[in-house]
C-alpha cells in the first residue's frame, strides 16, 4: 500500500514534532547551564586581583620553607639584591637550593599586593 504525498507530509512533520519535544528539554537545560557557567566566569573575572606591573629581581635562596604535594613546587624564602627577605613560589622542576642565585619576578597588583615567583636559576 502506498501513502499519497500529502499523507507522507503529515507522516514525516508528526515524526519531527515528535523528536523535537524528546530533544527540547535537553537542549532548553543545555542553554541554562551555559548561561549560568557564562555569568559566573565574568562575574568571577571581573572580581580578579590584575596585575599592574611585573619586574624581573636578582636573589640568593635562603631557606627552602615548603614542598608542595607534587615534591616540585615549594615556598621559598629569597634575599632580593640589596633589600630585604621574601617568600617566592617557586614551580621549577628542581627546587633551588640554599644559596643559589635565582630570578624572581616581582607583580604588583591593583590591590597593592605584590606576589614573587622564581622564574630560573641563575647560573
Amino acid at each position: 500500500m502506498r501513502l499519497s504525498d500529502d499523507k507522507v507530509r503529515r507522516l514525516s512533520s508528526l515524526i519531527w514534532r515528535e523528536r523535537l519535544r524528546r530533544l527540547l528539554p535537553f537542549a532548553a537545560t543545555a542553554l541554562v547551564l551555559l548561561g549560568v557557567s557564562t555569568f559566573l566566569f565574568i562575574n568571577q573575572a571581573r572580581r580578579a586581583d590584575r596585575t599592574v606591573d611585573v619586574k624581573q629581581r636578582n636573589a640568593t635562596v635562603v631557606h627552602v620553607k615548603q614542598f608542595a604535594v607534587a615534591r616540585r613546587a615549594a615556598i621559598i624564602t629569597v634575599h632580593l639584591d640589596g633589600d630585604r627577605d621574601v617568600d617566592a613560589f617557586s614551580a621549577l622542576a628542581t627546587v633551588p637550593a640554599v644559596g643559589a642565585h635565582v630570578v624572581v619576578s616581582e607583580a604588583r597588583h591593583a590591590s597593592g599586593r605584590t606576589t614573587y615567583d622564581i622564574m630560573r636559576i641563575d647560573e
